[in-house]
């Protein structure tokens, strides 16, 4: 499924027409296959008889888990890139937030969504999911258009007390949404090693003050 051409026009418009109405989740606990654990899936169905779920990765592969190693509830953010990037699957928060929202704010939000898609030239649909406790976003477009409209995505639901920054985990494709700095990002980069450079003939090494102030960083990974 992969290509080194980019995806054509037709493709990035019926890009994600199928994901519109599908949950995203994260694989846990598996033992035969402990490689897939922590990777992001797109859920396309329940098979009741066997009592699994059926996932798709963000290459188009899919299998079947069971429900206890399908994690539901994802941090807001989080991004799953699928279909080449031309989609976005865009975990925003609580659906009953939506659902308490008053009809004015509702309006609000909706008419709000529709500009920024125009602005964006892409397109952004509410995916609520009945029985889910999350809803999401769905972008669709070009790749890095889809990419450079995350960030904004996040202040326009921040607006309404629903604010993210786009967290990109393992299962996002390459080239996809870039990931928020982590807390062990903030630690990583506060304790850097020194860095050696040659002065008039001589090597010193510059070095960070040891009692410099670290960037405090809250539990969406945004440093302040």
């Amino acid at each position: 499924r992969h290509s080194a051409h980019p995806p054509s026009a037709d493709a990035v418009q019926t890009a994600g027409a199928a994901m519109a109405g599908c949950a995203a989740g994260q694989l846990r606990g598996l033992k035969a296959a402990p490689q897939l654990n922590d990777r992001l899936v797109i859920c396309v169905g329940f098979d009741e008889d066997k009592g699994r779920w059926l996932v798709e990765f963000e290459d188009g592969e899919q299998k079947a888990v069971k429900n206890d190693n399908l994690l539901t509830i994802l941090e807001p953010g989080t991004v799953l890139r699928l279909e080449r990037g031309c989609v976005a699957h865009v975990t925003v928060g609580r659906a009953a937030m939506l659902s308490q929202m008053d009809e004015e704010a509702r309006q609000s939000l909706d008419a709000d969504l529709a500009c920024f898609a125009e602005k964006q030239d892409v397109r952004a649909e509410l995916n609520i999911v009945e029985g889910w406790a999350q809803f999401s976003v769905v972008l669709r477009g070009v790749p890095e258009q889809v990419t450079e409209s995350l960030d904004e995505l996040g202040q326009l639901f921040g607006h309404y007390g629903m604010p993210f920054k786009p967290l990109s985990r393992r299962g996002s494709i390459a080239g996809g949404a870039g990931r928020s700095p982590s807390a062990a990002d903030a630690e990583e980069a506060a304790e850097q090693e020194p860095e050696e450079i040659e002065v008039e003939g001589m090597k010193v090494s510059s070095m960070e003050k040891r009692d410099r102030r670290r960037p405090k960083v809250d539990r969406y990974g945004r440093v302040s």
